[in-house]
């Protein structure tokens, strides 16, 4: 579940979010759930506890992945390109 989907359907605030991890302002709050900012591994870990795990670090990097994409799209060039090493097993 994404971090603002999660928020939205408990009916809680940016500003009651962000109290509730220790952040200082709403608007670095709504930065983690924009993508716009990763969080740290105890924030991670902060949100995870709030959402009773319903938001995971997968949910938040997949946010972070999507606002890059649509906001700095060069940082992805290249990346196709890219071989792996260890080739799966089958």
């Amino acid at each position: 579940m994404r971090l603002k989907e999660w928020r939205l359907t408990h009916k809680m605030t940016l500003d009651a979010c962000a109290k509730a991890l220790g952040i200082g302002h709403a608007r670095n709050y709504q930065r983690y759930e924009s993508g716009a900012h990763s969080p740290d591994a105890p924030i991670i870990q902060k949100i995870m506890r709030l959402t009773n795990g319903a938001v995971t670090p997968e949910d938040m990097h997949a946010d972070r992945i999507d606002w890059l994409k649509a906001n700095k799209p060069a940082v992805f060039e290249g990346v196709d390109a890219v071989q792996p090493i260890i080739e799966a097993a089958e």
